[in-house]
């Protein structure tokens, strides 16, 4: 099961939002990971697991325990104005896709719409986007006309899993 909720409202700088919240969610009995603070969870004698991620103004919760879930939201509604948007669609670039026989995740928009951003939408299928046998020298070319561009695109990434439940 999962949700995705968006806060609402909040006028307080992020830092003091963040730890408002970090001490709300706390008080429901998740903890805080020590890799990713942006990260809480629970886990329950018999095996059952909550998860909530959080960034910026958005939550997603998942697990396998519905009852501890629902119980969470609750607790998230009567601290913050929160919305439940209802089972994850998209988060962070990533497109879910959910059935019973498992989870889809893609970046295939996000692909698509850096390819429609360079204006190579239409391009040929390649196995390698330049010429193998081209020889690259230092202070040989053109220096890269829109660096403002070329450096937002820099970081942009494709990928595509299948998690079976």
């Amino acid at each position: 099961m999962q949700a995705t909720q968006s806060l609402y409202g909040l006028k307080q700088s992020p830092r003091a939002w963040f730890g408002k919240f970090s001490h709300i969610v706390q008080l429901f009995g998740l903890k805080r990971s020590e890799a990713d603070h942006s990260v809480f969870y629970c886990h329950t004698s018999l095996g059952k697991c909550v998860y909530l991620m959080v960034y910026v103004d958005d939550i997603v919760i998942t697990g396998n325990d519905a009852t501890k879930i629902s119980q969470l939201k609750e607790h998230l509604f009567s601290h913050f104005q929160t919305k439940d948007l209802g089972y994850l669609r998209y988060f962070l670039g990533i497109e879910v896709a959910q059935s019973k026989d498992g989870i889809v995740i893609s970046q295939r928009k996000y692909a698509l719409d850096i390819l429609k951003e360079t204006g190579v939408q239409n391009c040929r299928l390649v196995d390698s986007p330049m010429d193998p046998n081209q020889k690259l020298m230092a202070n040989q070319s053109e220096i890269y006309p829109d660096s403002e561009r070329y450096n937002r695109l820099g970081g942009k990434t494709h990928l595509s899993y299948h998690y079976k439940t």
